[in-house]
């Protein structure tokens, strides 16, 4: 009987410790040193933080990659309305709160951007500053 109640408890440790191992014999995602596989286009969100200069736009300038998709998520309080100075995309206007549809990304050349409604909020998609805004011509400031 003593020869029973070993054979069961090393069968019951022995199963144990094959599922604490794993047991399900998966494979790994991942080899060392192997290359990752494209992780293909992706979504590129702007934050749009206020309505004065390129301070206005987080992240500014921002990285895209060519089929990436760029939107812009208005967290301020005005409604703006985002044009590529390219002519390439009207994004239309964006509401308090709303997102953007979104601009396919085609080439890595630098392309600026603004919000028609307030001029001096500019920005750049893939370059390596951001754009400074033009002078303000409007001596009370509501358009710049």
């Amino acid at each position: 009987m003593r020869s029973y109640l070993s054979g069961a408890g090393f069968a019951v440790l022995g199963a144990v410790a094959m599922w604490s191992c794993g047991g399900g014999g998966g494979t790994s995602s991942s080899t060392p040193g192997a290359p990752s596989a494209p992780s293909g286009p992706a979504t590129v969100m702007v934050n749009i933080v206020s309505s004065i200069g390129n301070g206005a736009y987080r992240p500014n300038p921002v990285a895209a990659s060519s089929g990436d998709t760029v939107m812009f998520r208005n967290n301020d309080a005005s409604m703006h309305h985002i044009v590529l100075d390219d002519g390439s995309a009207d994004l239309g206007d964006v509401a308090p709160g709303a997102t953007s549809r979104g601009v396919t990304i085609r080439t890595l050349t630098a392309t600026n951007y603004h919000c028609t409604i307030h001029p001096s909020m500019v920005g750049a998609i893939n370059a390596q500053t951001a754009p400074e805004p033009k002078p303000c011509t409007d001596p009370y400031g509501y358009n710049c």
